[in-house]
Parts: C-alpha cells; sequence; structure tokens
C-alpha cells in the first residue's frame, strides 16, 4: 500500500472577487486531512467586503492574522440573540456547528442568500406560504435577488451593525492574554475559551526568529492531530512516527502551505535564515498535552537524569545540557 501524500499545499480559491477570496484545503487534495477528519480554511476580505449568512455542519474557529472587521453569530436556539463583535489581530473566535455567522475545509456551508442559498432549492410558493408572503414571485424576490456566491462588495458600510464589547464574552479571546509556554510559543485552550470545549479544538501559535530558529521536537501526547499553517515566512518541517527513524515528511514550506501533523506523530520546524516563520495551528483537542523533548519543562526534563542517561547511553554531561537548553 503506497504511502499517503503528507507534503504540504496551498489552498484552492472557491471563491474570489472584488470582495474578497476563500480558499479551503481539501481531504481529497489531502488525505491526512480526511483521515483525521481536520478541514481548513482562509478568509480575506477586502475594505466593504460581506461575507453572507451561513451555517457549517462542523464546528470551527477562525483566527484573525491581520485587519480588523465586524462579525455577527446567532446561536442555535428559538429566539436566539444575535452577538456582534469586532475582531482585531491576534483575536480567536469560536463557533458551533449550525450557528449562523456573516463572516466565513472540508465544511460543509449552508449559505442563506444567493445562488448557492439553501432556501432557493426550495418551492417558492410553498415558501411564500411559509414566509406569510403574497405570491411566489415575492419569495422569489426575497430569497433569490442575491447574485453572489459567498462573497459580496458592499456599497456602503452598514452604519446599523454596531459591535458590543460584551458580545465578546465567551466566543472571542485575544491570544495577547495567552501567557507562552516555555519555548515562546502559545496554545489558546478551553481554559482560556470556554467554547472551545464544546468544539474540541485548541489554537497553536508560534513565531520563530529569523535566523533559522527552530521550534520542537514537539508532541500531543493525548492522540490530538493537528494541521499547520505556514502563515508567513518560510523554512523546513519534519515530521516523524513510531518504527524507528520512520520519516513522514521532510520539506521546504513557505507562506500559504498547510501540513498535517497526525496523532502521537513528532514535529519540527526550522526557520529560513531570513524573516522567521509564524504558525497557526488547529489541534483536535479542547486541553491538548504538548510538550518538548528537551529543554525546560520537556519529557527529557521531567524524567530522572539517570534514567534518560541510561536510556539514551551518553554522558551525565550531555543529559543536563538537553534538560537545560
Amino acid at each position: 500500500m503506497a504511502a499517503p501524500d503528507m507534503s504540504p499545499k496551498a489552498g484552492k480559491p472557491l471563491v474570489q472577487n472584488d470582495a474578497g477570496s476563500y480558499l479551503a484545503w481539501s481531504g481529497k487534495d489531502q488525505p491526512a486531512l480526511a483521515g483525521e477528519k481536520l478541514g481548513c480554511g482562509l478568509l480575506v476580505l477586502k475594505p466593504l467586503g460581506f461575507a453572507l449568512p451561513h451555517y457549517a455542519d462542523s464546528g470551527k474557529f477562525g483566527y484573525v492574522l491581520g485587519g480588523s472587521a465586524v462579525v455577527g453569530v446567532l446561536p442555535v436556539g428559538v429566539d436566539a440573540r444575535e452577538r456582534v463583535v469586532r475582531l482585531e489581530a491576534a483575536d480567536v473566535i469560536a463557533m458551533r456547528a449550525g450557528e449562523v455567522t456573516w463572516c466565513p475545509g472540508d465544511f460543509s456551508y449552508f449559505i442563506l442568500a444567493g445562488p448557492m442559498g439553501v432556501l432557493g432549492g426550495l418551492d417558492a410558493g410553498l415558501l411564500a406560504t411559509a414566509s406569510g408572503l403574497t405570491s411566489p414571485e415575492q419569495a422569489a424576490t426575497a430569497f433569490r435577488s442575491q447574485p453572489a456566491a459567498l462573497l459580496t462588495r458592499l456599497s456602503r458600510k452598514l452604519h446599523g451593525v454596531r459591535p458590543r464589547e460584551h458580545d465578546r464574552h465567551g466566543i472571542v479571546v485575544n491570544a495577547a492574554r495567552v501567557p507562552p509556554d516555555s519555548t515562546g510559543g502559545k496554545t489558546v485552550t478551553a481554559a482560556h475559551l470556554p467554547a472551545l470545549a464544546q468544539l474540541g479544538l485548541s489554537v497553536g501559535l508560534a513565531l520563530l526568529d529569523a535566523g533559522a530558529a527552530v521550534r520542537g521536537p514537539w508532541v500531543l501526547r493525548d492522540a490530538a492531530a493537528q494541521a499547520v499553517y505556514v502563515a508567513r515566512g518560510s523554512g523546513r518541517v519534519q515530521v516523524a512516527s513510531a518504527g524507528g527513524a520512520s520519516t513522514l515528511l521532510d520539506a521546504e514550506v513557505a507562506a500559504g502551505s498547510l501540513l498535517v501533523v497526525p496523532r502521537y506523530a513528532v514535529a519540527l520546524v526550522a526557520a529560513d535564515d531570513a524573516g522567521g516563520m509564524e504558525l497557526v495551528s488547529l489541534i483536535k483537542s479542547s486541553r491538548p498535552a504538548m510538550e518538548h523533548f528537551t529543554g525546560k519543562g520537556s519529557v527529557i526534563g521531567g524524567l530522572t537524569p539517570e534514567i534518560v542517561q541510561a536510556a539514551l547511553n551518553v554522558s551525565p554531561e550531555l543529559v543536563e545540557q538537553l534538560r537545560t537548553k
């Protein structure tokens, strides 16, 4: 049986127009995504760009790489109140399956307007009766007048839409408020954003400085897979699995590419000399046990030095170096 294709790949544009673009990574192109039941997308909105109201068949989170936008979320439930928030760089927002949002994988998006609108597949006469409208023509006008698919450009700002600071509570947190770990990276978990517990997800963030900085080797010891997106810069990534020097991936990566770290696999990333790297990870666990193998607070650092010395068959001096780097 041929080994699955683990190579990093760029997303494919599903929508690209004067409002912005939406790129997605498909399990068809990256079998590891499908195997770990992960989906990823990248939304870019230009000024006055508007993502049509929609809901998805999976829970998801969004991480703001740059800029700002106003986002609406309508929770599931009768008489639920719409929450309107302003998102800034480094914000993380969590959304449950079925929640309607108007700012957007192998997700199935159910759009509420436009040629891809889910209501467009229903009979106009029945829609008119169900919606209290006077005729099928009026129903067609109400639900089929939007020509755009997913993204459209507004003609003006929507001044009646005002974000409310208290609406951020429970669904949005800024990563600046999350303390870094011993390696300088951050993991936004359910402890920081309770809504992530319902999704079973966390957000991993890492900045590698220019000058061939290295992150790892690390492992998620609670059987959680990762999808790692290179937001900025370039470098080299290696992923290894059990079985003795079994290298799943050894590749150069650049901004815009995505790779998968399977469950229990060990990963290491080295940034190029110029520019450094920024990584954003989707972690399939709401409270992941991410551990590094060397340094303070690491796996080797947590074991008795004599055990490490015997296991690695090395000198005490080298063990100390591995524990304290």
